[in-house]
């Protein structure tokens, strides 16, 4: 069985349903959303562990400061 993938202009989508549902041979119409947006509950997730982890890290400065001293750079 083979799953197809296709883009449909909003205004289209009822004729092409139902043209569809009219082939004996098409088993499943399925709409599938193209938002790919990260849902507001998962980002708050990820800048609460981006707020945790920012405090683990040195500024650039520092690291090359550091660097110059240990390497004679």
């Amino acid at each position: 069985m083979k799953v197809f993938s296709i883009t449909i202009q909003d205004d289209k989508e009822n004729i092409f349903i139902e043209l569809m549902n009219s082939v004996s041979f098409v088993k499943k119409i399925e709409a599938v959303s193209d938002d790919n947006e990260i849902p507001q509950w998962h980002k708050a997730i990820l800048d609460q562990r981006i707020e945790d982890k920012a405090g683990d890290y040195l500024k650039w400065d520092a690291v090359q400061k550091e660097i110059n001293v240990k390497y004679g750079l």
